[in-house]
């Protein structure tokens, strides 16, 4: 038998957007969030760093990632999260730096020219300058998601979306399975916070193909994983690969190495997160290259490690002139469009770290609207939300299913020089 619900807000996913919203939203008006599980989730795939804003090239972007860095320390201080605010160094060109650089003391971000720390070294580099910037956060993504949903989690239904009907421009109804039950739930407002699941439910709005293409673009991305009792405890980032550091409960450290490609392979519209993009062995040399070029010892030290490498998708919304938004160089560093739909709301951060500020707008956007019209409660006993404590979840690249080699191993799987790193 069909259930019918109605209820103020209706959050579509279930990541650490609709977490955001939830917790922005619940005090004031019915929420409730529908997810098909974590397992694909794009917030699982975070690699646990999260800039102050150095890196934004717009001076409101770089107040936006100072203010959600502050924010999320609090937050993860407060949570108990395995997090610190940690020294990240960086060699940056002149030409990025006379972008940047006037945006650091408007957002106030605290920032000291020094060397990079052994055993990093930037010789090998084109010209450039060292930075140390101590306000930002290294943090288990995965752990600060269970902690932060927990206040919500009997909010959020496991469930499937089958149909979303529209009328003139207008949600009416969403019919969706929640355990054995069908419902048609009847929200006031409708917030997709799905990630690259956005482009399905537009397309199941019935958006124009082309709107849905223009509106979102993913690209692989690729985390080269090493660790040892010797990983160096050093986050930086050397022209465009970043080396993130995690200690580990074993007593060994963990490098998430990640280079940004100078062309992302972009796709645009509807993506099926379940199929992971494959593993492109020359973009993993490319890596290997860059850390061999940027380290002492980097032969005698690879060997000591085990290699892994997690790929998944990223999503990237094009801001309002059609740009991806991971081009920071927009005033707002997440997107939010309607697409005329007079009761809906799509969500797109460029970063996890960006959630609460995405939700904070997402929750101005609402007030503007409506004011509480139905009963949380009401709404948990006909769905029967029973707050369970949580998911399982956890990081992509700590996941028991990935394959570590020895290093000589791992180089003959990517097609590499041991010595060197690149092309064998």
């Amino acid at each position: 038998m069909t259930k019918a619900v109605e209820v103020d807000i209706l959050v579509l996913g279930g990541g650490i957007q609709s977490v955001s919203l939830l917790r922005e939203l619940s005090t004031e008006f019915s929420v409730v969030a529908i997810d098909q599980g974590l397992d694909d989730a794009e917030s699982l795939h975070f690699h646990g760093y999260f800039s102050s804003g150095w890196n934004a090239a717009h001076p409101s972007a770089a107040k936006a990632y100072r203010q959600a860095a502050q924010s999320w320390r609090a937050q993860l201080e407060s949570d108990g999260v395995n997090s610190r605010v940690t020294d990240f160094y960086a060699a940056l060109p002149r030409e990025f730096l006379d972008v940047v650089q006037p945006n650091w003391a408007a957002a106030g971000i605290s920032v000291e020219e020094v060397p990079i720390p052994a055993p990093l070294i930037t010789t090998s580099l084109p010209s450039h300058q060292c930075f140390r910037f101590d306000d930002d956060l290294m943090f288990d993504g995965a752990e600060a998601y269970r902690r932060f949903s927990a206040p919500v989690n009997e909010q959020i239904a496991k469930g499937y979306v089958r149909r979303i009907n529209k009328e003139e421009g207008e949600i009416i109804e969403v019919s969706a399975d929640i355990g054995d039950t069908s419902h048609r739930i009847k929200p006031k407002l409708v917030l997709s916070a799905c990630g690259a699941g956005n482009a399905a439910i537009l397309g199941g709005l019935g958006v124009p193909n082309q709107i849905v293409q223009d509106a979102q673009i993913v690209r692989p991305l690729h985390m080269l994983l090493a660790k040892g009792t010797s990983v160096p405890p050093v986050s930086a980032f050397l022209m465009d690969l970043v080396v993130a550091y995690h200690p580990l409960e074993t007593g060994e450290g963990l490098w998430i190495l990640t280079l940004n490609p100078q062309q992302p392979r972009f796709r645009p519209g509807v993506i099926d997160m379940r199929v992971p993009p494959p593993v492109e062995r020359g973009l993993i040399r490319d890596t290997l290259a860059r850390l061999a070029n940027c380290m002492t010892g980097f032969e005698d030290w690879a060997a000591s490690c085990h290699w892994s490498v997690y790929a998944g998708w990223k999503t990237d919304a094009p801001g309002p002139n059609g740009e991806a938004l991971v081009q920071l160089s927009y005033p707002c560093p997440y997107h939010l469009h309607s697409f005329d739909i007079s009761n809906f709301l799509c969500i797109w951060p460029n970063h996890w770290g960006l959630a609460m500020g995405a939700a904070q707008e997402a929750g101005q956007w609402v007030r503007a609207r409506i004011q509480s019209l139905s009963s949380q409660d009401s709404v948990k006993q006909a769905l029967k939300l029973e707050g369970e404590s949580g998911p399982a979840v956890q990081n992509k690249w700590q996941s028991c299913d990935l394959p570590w080699s020895p290093w000589e191993m791992f180089c003959r799987e990517m097609g590499c020089d041991p010595k060197s790193g690149e092309s064998g």
